[in-house]
């Protein structure tokens, strides 16, 4: 099959040739979790060497098709990463197929426009982000700051430091990681400007009592309340699973749940979406007050409306009445989302700062 195809190939027109890898990366693509070994070797054959002869149109064409594709070529996803720009970027960008070393190597070689697709994938390796940031121009820089999945060297995360005093866009990237210290989070609040950084200081020292209750109290809040799973057709894990592939919002997950009163898996999801401890998250939903809810939800991108159904679903928890949830929306309406994002990324850094205090072998109580 693979010699007859690779005929096709040398010998039909370029408009043939051209049908004929439409036609083979289609059938890659619709057969990828389903066709075997010898089948997928062929197809990878046919366009490794087909690549050379292909027009940009269609090597952009199907660098976007086969980058979501694991089973492609090693040797296709990498040339396919060489190319110009418009070629490159979903390999660059979303491509299992290419390891750290071929990131790294790409970020060693190519131009700016790579080294930006490159800051975007989900992971990045510190010794990756350093290649990036020590190559890279302003966007690139920015791009490193902002991916929450970019793992950043302590030679890289002074080096963003440094460059937030005259770049706020770094600078309030940066204080959304929760991969910093809390040093390194006191340097970048002395950046803001006076009135902004009165206000997250504020804000940041009227969040500490939430957080040693968190710490302190989490673990016995969540063994002394229970919160019922409500019989329903919802199943939270494929739930969760629509949520990251994009099919599916984390606030109407979120008001759907609340609608049947299922707090124990609004927790589960905010707690894998946000990436705190369930007990933490089980704490705040269990409180009396909405403060660490509401900070959680925004900062998550939750609606009004939907955190609406939430505050319904708890005040039906807590039996309180419906003006507190008329108080909690009101309350939630003003508080903004880059707000609600330091203050999480600050929760997660103090929290760990807790952790590890504690002494050796000892647990909070």
């Amino acid at each position: 099959m693979i010699t007859e195809l690779l005929n096709v190939a040398q010998e039909s027109s370029p408009e043939k040739r051209h049908q004929l890898v439409e036609h083979v990366t289609s059938l890659f693509v619709k057969g990828a979790d389903s066709c075997r070994t010898e089948e997928i070797a062929i197809f990878n054959s046919v366009l490794e060497s087909m690549l050379p002869s292909m027009e940009a149109a269609q090597k952009k064409a199907i660098s976007e098709k086969l980058a979501p594709i694991d089973s492609t070529s090693h040797e296709v996803a990498c040339e396919l990463g060489r190319e110009e720009i418009d070629i490159a970027r979903p390999m660059l960008t979303s491509s299992n197929v290419l390891d750290t070393a071929d990131i790294l190597q790409l970020a060693k070689t190519m131009g700016q426009g790579h080294l930006l697709a490159i800051s975007k994938r989900k992971h990045l390796e510190p010794r990756v982000t350093d290649v990036l940031l020590e190559r890279g121009e302003k966007p690139v820089k920015q791009s490193v700051a902002a991916n929450a999945g970019a793992e950043i060297s302590g030679w890289g995360t002074r080096m963003l430091i440094k460059l937030a005093e005259s770049d706020e866009n770094i600078r309030d990237s940066m204080m959304e990681r929760s991969d910093i210290t809390e040093v390194d989070y006191d340097k970048l609040i002395d950046l803001m400007p006076e009135q902004q950084k009165i206000r997250i200081r504020q804000m940041r020292d009227e969040n500490e009592a939430l957080l040693h209750d968190l710490f302190h109290e989490a673990g016995k809040i969540v063994t002394s309340t229970k919160l019922e799973r409500k019989a329903r057709r919802i199943c939270a894990k494929a739930t969760l699973k629509e949520i990251r592939t994009g099919q599916r919002s984390l606030g109407k997950a979120v008001t759907q749940l609340s609608l049947s009163n299922n707090l124990l898996d609004v927790s589960f999801l905010l707690a894998e979406m946000s990436g705190l401890e369930q007990k933490y998250v089980t704490n705040v939903m269990l409180r009396y007050d909405a403060t660490g809810i509401a900070v959680l939800c925004r900062a998550m991108g939750v609606e009004d409306s939907e955190y609406s159904a939430l505050c319904r679903a708890r005040t039906n928890h807590s039996k309180q009445p419906q003006s507190t949830v008329e108080k909690w929306t009101k309350d939630y309406e003003a508080l903004s989302g880059k707000d609600a994002r330091r203050l999480l990324s600050f929760t997660k850094i103090r929290l760990g700062t807790l952790q590890k205090n504690l002494p050796e072998g000892s647990l909070p109580s």
